[in-house]
């Protein structure tokens, strides 16, 4: 028996609205189903969220996660992959996935109807080709093994990209011993020890309901909806939800890598608030404030003033148990030492003094227009809901979140500021002067 619940009125801002349907007791014999009808949309966008990705693995199953989001588009016993590619290029749609470190995501976007007047439900199709993939993946061993070798190229391509590096070492130096320290791509050595057996009874033991959310969004139909994804997914209940763990160790102050680039790449970070932390949306307005758009202080400072840098910008994430607040700029090397002057002077004053009331307002409609202008794509709405119910375990409606952005008061946000940016910033660099 599902409960049907509407999550979001009519009106201006929250536009069409959100259904969910979650049995109501014991474990779950089907994946919840969230979904938003547009009632002018041509398209239908479908994804399922499994709720495992990189840092649900042991260090030495690194990058199973990642690894299953490439051998899950090999194909069935019944489709093989060329098959589906050539299925979804005639659609003119797209079907992707991406893993993150708390979920692995799914989905495809298709017309609404597929083959004009007559031809197949696009939201049909859709499921059908998710489902497939997701329930009964072949999983060959020859498959394997081509898609080791993909997976070893990804690693040395981000391995010579200094954007990555950094940032994979301000998380390693942010969370020491821990696996939200870890890339979600694992390592060389730990992709090349994955057997096809071990990928097998991962993807066996958290493919299951307890783990999946199926979001859509457009042209949907929430009922049938929910009718084809209790048939597709059958027999998957049972299984456990991640068990978790936050980091205990201390953040290790400085990691510099040296490397012949032309330009010396920094990042500073934080740890942050967790993503049920109340005080998360202040520290949201505050470091856009910091440096999340044009008008920003980082670029204002950085980039405008001094052009010390192409890019600049700060940004937060929020885990189960911790978060991330950091800082990116890149610059000749020669003028490193000035850059991060300027930043930890920037950080500083904002964390002693805070944001002002003109700042606040200007994060704040930026916020709300942002908000606006997601909602156009069926895609950005069926993002926003697998994302809302897998990690939230609920869909916030765009009023409430409104409602909650105009509540934050300007002492909230210096207060938090304070308390997240006043500790010295762990920092990651790398160039020839590292």
């Amino acid at each position: 028996m599902e409960a049907v619940v509407d999550a979001a009125a009519r009106h201006p801002t929250t536009g069409p609205v959100v259904e969910l349907s979650l049995p109501e007791h014991g474990p779950t014999a089907a994946p919840g189903v969230v979904s938003e009808h547009m009632p002018d949309a041509r398209s239908v966008s479908v994804g399922v969220w499994v709720g495992v990705g990189g840092r649900d693995e042991a260090p030495g199953v690194a990058g199973t996660s990642h690894f299953l989001e490439h051998l899950l588009f090999k194909g069935t016993e019944d489709r093989s992959a060329r098959s589906i590619a050539e299925l979804v290029d005639a659609t003119g749609g797209e079907m992707n996935a991406f893993t993150a470190k708390e979920y692995t995501a799914y989905y495809a976007r298709v017309p609404a109807v597929v083959g004009g007047d007559g031809g197949t439900d696009g939201q049909d199709l859709a499921v059908s080709l998710l489902a497939d993939v997701l329930r009964e993946p072949a999983l060959r061993a020859a498959d394997v093994e081509t898609e080791r070798q993909v997976i070893l190229e990804e690693i040395h391509l981000a391995a010579d990209d200094p954007d990555d590096v950094v940032f994979e070492s301000l998380y390693e130096a942010l969370f020491p011993d821990h696996p939200l320290g870890r890339e979600v791509l694992g390592s060389e050595a730990s992709v090349t020890a994955l057997g096809r057996d071990d990928i097998a009874a991962f993807h066996d033991h958290w493919y299951r309901a307890p783990n999946l959310v199926v979001a859509a969004a457009g042209a949907v139909d929430h009922e049938r909806l929910v009718a084809q994804v209790h048939e597709a997914f059958a027999g998957r209940d049972g299984g456990t939800v991640p068990e978790r763990h936050g980091p205990t160790a201390p953040p290790v102050p400085a990691r510099r890598i040296t490397r012949p680039t032309e330009a010396a790449h920094v990042a500073w970070g934080w740890r942050g608030l967790d993503r049920s932390d109340p005080r998360r949306h202040a520290l949201a307005i505050g470091v856009h404030v910091l440096g999340g758009g044009l008008s920003s202080r980082l670029f204002q400072t950085v980039r405008e003033d001094r052009g010390l840098a192409y890019s600049v910008f700060a940004s937060m994430a929020g885990y189960h148990d911790a978060g991330v607040v950091s800082v990116y700029a890149g610059t000749a090397p020669e003028r490193a030492d000035e850059l991060q002057r300027v930043v930890a002077d920037e950080v500083g004053a904002l964390a002693a003094h805070g944001i002002t009331a003109d700042e606040l307002a200007i994060a704040r409609a930026g916020f709300e227009g942002s908000i606006l202008m997601g909602l156009e794509g069926s895609g950005s709405r069926m993002s926003r809901l697998g994302n809302s119910q897998s990690l939230l375990g609920r869909v916030v409606p765009l009023d409430e979140y409104v409602d909650i952005l105009r509540d934050v008061t300007l002492d909230e946000v210096n207060a938090v500021l304070a308390e997240v940016l006043s500790p010295e910033a762990v920092v990651a660099e790398v160039g020839p002067g590292a």
